[in-house]
């Protein structure tokens, strides 16, 4: 589905008889508990500026959070150039 096709909107159905590829990669693997204890951690010795983020069930405070949510993003981010580059 193109993003914009039709007066600047996204086509009601697919568009057909176009050639699609797909890249399927390795699954990416977070270990989540470590991750957080890692981002609670860090967090204390970086100074984010705060938005108001709420703290989460696991005590996680909004530096922690950041860190844990950059850590994340920047995993895929990863996996996503090496199938781009595949």
């Amino acid at each position: 589905m193109p993003e914009k096709y039709m007066f600047g909107r996204r086509p009601p159905i697919p568009l057909w008889n176009k050639k699609i590829n797909m890249i399927i990669g390795d699954p990416i693997e977070f270990d989540l508990p470590a991750m957080s204890e890692e981002a609670i951690a860090r967090s204390r010795n970086n100074s984010f500026p705060t938005i108001g983020w709420p703290r989460t069930s696991d005590g996680l405070d909004e530096a922690a959070q950041r860190y844990l949510y950059t850590t994340v993003s920047e995993k895929i981010r990863v996996a996503m150039e090496r199938l781009r580059c595949y």
